[in-house]
């Protein structure tokens, strides 16, 4: 057994150590997000107060388009519903979780800058919930908004997503702010051009699932996009030494190995 470990081992960037490392770095960051979902469970007055403001601001700003996309999705064929509804519940985890796996195994240089920005957003995300809970469009059926994922195979009400989604997570949209780093960090690493061109437009495609399954209003993205934006820069500062390094991890434990453009 010692045998087929150690075997597998030197398949492994950086070993067994950096890897289990890495492993419960990402994880604990994504699990302890993730079991926020109590945080705000009890501003539900503040979150439906709030997603009211974000209504109004985008009428006032000419925005107020949700309902439009929306509605042309419910009309349109149904590949473009389903579309929204895959997209919107694989990106996040499957699609995003995935490619950083592989960024780790093949393109490791690249790794730990990317995963810096990924937690340094999660971080920026959980106190835009807890200080300000949003609820969803999908909440306001009065409006005319739908949860086209309602009655889907996998939705809010899917037993572990119940547990631990927050309904209240709406500003900012975490799922733009992960889009736009896993799309660049795809099209920096990528070799091929069917790549890179599928990582360009990545990010228009969460947006497009997450507004058109009434999960976010547009200015949850805009807001995302800015978190993303903060993350980047955070994460630069990291790797340039402008913020102080925690302990000296010899990983780097929120410091990237190297700096790569």
């Amino acid at each position: 057994m010692r045998v087929i470990v150690d075997r597998i081992g030197t398949y492994l960037p950086h070993g067994w150590r950096d890897f289990w490392l890495q492993f419960l770095v990402f994880w604990t960051f994504n699990l302890s997000y993730e079991a926020t979902r109590g945080l705000s469970d009890g501003a539900r007055n503040a979150a439906f107060v709030n997603g009211r403001r974000v209504i109004d601001a985008e009428q006032s700003l000419g925005i107020y388009r949700e309902l439009d996309l929306q509605h042309w999705v419910l009309q349109a064929p149904s590949f473009f519903e389903e579309l929204a509804n895959i997209t919107y519940f694989n990106c996040q985890f499957t699609i995003s979780f995935g490619f950083l796996l592989w960024v780790y195994f093949r393109r490791n240089h690249a790794f730990y800058f990317a995963r810096n920005v990924i937690i340094v957003a999660d971080f920026i995300g959980l106190i835009g919930y807890v200080y300000i809970p949003t609820a969803p469009p999908r909440f306001y059926p009065e409006e005319g908004f739908i949860d086209t994922l309602h009655g889907a195979i996998v939705s809010h009400d899917s037993g572990i997503i119940a547990q631990f989604a927050n309904d209240y997570a709406a500003m900012p949209s975490l799922h733009t702010a992960y889009a736009l780093t896993i799309g660049t960090t795809g099209v920096l690493v990528c070799r091929s051009a069917l790549a890179k061109l599928w990582w360009t437009i990545y990010p228009a495609i969460v947006v497009y699932s997450i507004v058109a399954t009434g999960n976010h209003f547009v200015l949850d993205a805009i807001a995302g996009a800015g978190v993303a934006f903060f993350a980047l820069l955070f994460s630069l500062a990291i790797a340039r030494g402008v913020v102080p390094q925690l302990g000296r991890e010899p990983v780097g434990f929120l410091v990237p190995r190297t700096v790569h453009a």
